[in-house]
């Protein structure tokens, strides 16, 4: 498959590759990363990504479906350490046309957001995909359920 491979000029594999030394990442294993968004929408941002380029969501296949439950667990793990019980949060990616890099990433917010107005017409319905209805989506595509 094309995308199972890292690229040079992408900026996420240079950081799912260890060589960007700018970025602490908050978790790290053999399928994903993560760290604090540089540009932070919320008080607390996370960004996930995989190991392998993956262009967008649109490119996922039944062999991701495995990875993106992955993404979502840790995903929540990762906000339950940061914040109180109850505070909502929201787990999701955003459409390769209104995104800054294109590479698979899964942005884990707690609410309110913090960003301007425009910005957070990113994380309305119809733009950007929860986690849930995204692994669902795959499934469905993939299995026909």
């Amino acid at each position: 498959m094309p995308h199972r491979k890292t690229y040079l000029g992408c900026p996420f594999c240079n950081i799912a590759s260890g060589n960007e030394k700018d970025v602490i990442l908050l978790y790290n294993d053999s399928k994903i990363c993560a760290f604090q968004d540089p540009k932070p929408d919320s008080e607390n941002h996370i960004v996930i990504l995989s190991k392998v380029h993956i262009p967008d969501y649109n490119c996922l296949t039944e062999v991701d479906i495995e990875l993106l439950e992955h993404m979502q667990n840790i995903g929540g793990k990762l906000l339950d350490q940061i914040v109180e019980p109850d505070t909502p949060t929201k787990m999701g990616f955003l459409p390769k046309s209104l995104s800054r890099v294109n590479h698979l990433h899964m942005h884990c917010l707690t609410l309110p957001l913090t960003c301007g107005w425009m910005r957070s017409l990113l994380y309305k319905p119809l733009v950007f995909f929860e986690s849930e209805d995204l692994i669902g989506e795959v499934k469905e595509s993939c299995y026909n359920l």
